[in-house]
């Protein structure tokens, strides 16, 4: 994997505009998201601490949870509540969520969910939806009045059930929305750690002449069982099993494009972490196949398959 140091040349083609990433144009987003998207926990701390006057929703909703994990009473819970109310969703059984964009997006986007690529802005929303629009930046009254924009759906699932999968395309269409598409959950013998093992993907076609490019990723976490208000997450080490994915495109005479291999283990982290495949040429259609996580604190998390 590339250093954040070998990746220097890369820094003339993102700037900081008004506390939101502004890249050159796509090619240099493309180029940088094929790389960050790959970092450890470590590295994406120390990459971000060379955009400055930039400070990711990433970094935000890790702060919220390490405050998270301080709260014992329901006083405290209420003040967390409040303040993080426009930001962290709170899943029925009082576990942390992000409340806006994708995993990937926490780490490119403010507190605002905004990014910006070439003349384009970019707003990710509490609506589940990712917001297109060019001119002049436009704040949410302003977007709410405004009728030239692109409204994309991203799928997101805020339910604490064992397993949800949705690994058909929406009805009417051929090929997936951007968003989570399964939700494996698992417990540790005694019940007091559980797993989420996450898949997710992510279209990106600049507009609609281009075929675009896409991308499947496992995002995983693991949380402790607190006496006070449920689930939190906590530190602990990661591990890939194996993963055996098969991935059907739009894009004429791919075949199937795919994934067979093992991630390395990260070590010493609170979660979530992402795991990424490689991305390949169109729009994914299907997805098939196996893999296995497992943590330190639910080391025998079964396999799981689609």
């Amino acid at each position: 994997m590339e250093s954040v140091n070998e990746n220097k040349s890369l820094s003339n083609a993102i700037s900081i505009e008004n506390g939101y990433l502004k890249f050159r144009d796509q090619k240099a987003f493309d180029s940088l998201e094929n790389i960050i998207i790959n970092y450890s926990p470590q590295q994406l701390d120390a990459w971000e601490k060379t955009l400055v006057g930039f400070s990711s929703y990433r970094s935000t909703y890790l702060k919220a949870q390490n405050e998270y994990a301080n709260v014992n009473s329901s006083e405290s819970f209420n003040s967390f509540k409040k303040k993080y109310s426009d930001l962290i969703s709170i899943r029925p059984d009082s576990s942390l969520t992000y409340g806006f964009g994708t995993p990937f997006s926490a780490i490119i986007t403010n507190n605002s969910g905004e990014l910006k690529i070439g003349d384009e802005f970019r707003k990710y929303t509490k609506e589940n939806s990712l917001i297109l629009y060019t001119g002049n930046h436009k704040n949410v009254s302003e977007l709410k009045n405004t009728g030239n924009l692109t409204i994309l759906p991203v799928k997101r699932l805020l339910m604490n059930i064992r397993n949800v999968k949705s690994l058909a395309p929406p009805q009417g269409s051929t090929t997936f929305n951007n968003g989570i598409l399964s939700q494996n959950l698992f417990y540790s013998g005694d019940n007091k750690r559980r797993l989420y093992v996450e898949l997710w993907y992510e279209h990106n076609q600049p507009d609609l002449v281009t075929v675009g490019s896409s991308r499947f990723y496992f995002v995983v976490l693991q949380e402790l069982k607190k006496t006070f208000g449920g689930w939190r997450s906590n530190e602990t080490d990661y591990y890939s099993n194996g993963v055996d994915l098969k991935f059907g495109s739009t894009f004429s005479g791919s075949g199937l494009y795919g994934f067979n291999g093992s991630f390395n283990a990260i070590q010493g982290v609170t979660g979530p972490i992402i795991y990424n495949m490689p991305s390949f040429t169109g729009a994914g259609t299907s997805v098939t196949g196996t893999g296995r996580f497992t943590t330190g604190g639910v080391p025998d998390a079964p396999g799981f398959g689609y």
